[in-house]
């Protein structure tokens, strides 16, 4: 009897996320910057809206000199749920009334992988260049809490 309420609790505690991501976690170095904004929605267990800002200095050939190019994501349906230390998010989410769509037809739609850790979050993305990022702009890495 004891064990079995032993099992229980434990499978209760270890499907509850205890830890709170929420707020701003930084990836930088010396030519790029990435700012992860993650806010819990509320009654919504374990979900939070997520939000990308960044720059890279990267070599614009068309001026032949280095140039800072940015990138975003901040958009209400950049929403991930965590569970077991890790999310997805995909665009396939994404719809839009009119019609119009940020892919061509059969083109690979933006994801975005996250790890978390006690004291940092991996980020590694998948066809997200171009559509959410400037020239040479990557929300890829580990972003640690500031």
């Amino acid at each position: 009897m004891k064990n079995a309420f032993l099992l229980i609790l434990l499978t209760f505690l270890s499907c509850k996320q205890s830890t709170d991501y929420s707020g701003i976690w930084i990836n930088s170095g010396n030519n790029f910057e990435n700012t992860l904004t993650l806010e819990k929605i509320e009654r919504k267990f374990n979900s939070y809206k997520f939000s990308f800002d960044g720059w890279r200095k990267s070599y614009d050939i068309f001026v032949d000199e280095v140039v800072k190019f940015s990138g975003s994501m901040d958009d209400e349906v950049f929403i991930i749920e965590v569970e077991r230390n890790q999310a997805v998010y995909s665009d396939d989410v994404r719809e839009f009334e009119d019609g119009w769509s940020l892919y061509k037809e059969g083109e690979e739609r933006c994801k975005v992988y996250f790890v978390f850790n006690k004291d940092s979050i991996k980020v590694k993305t998948e066809a997200c260049s171009l559509i959410y990022c400037g020239f040479g702009v990557s929300f890829n890495g580990e972003f640690k809490r500031i």
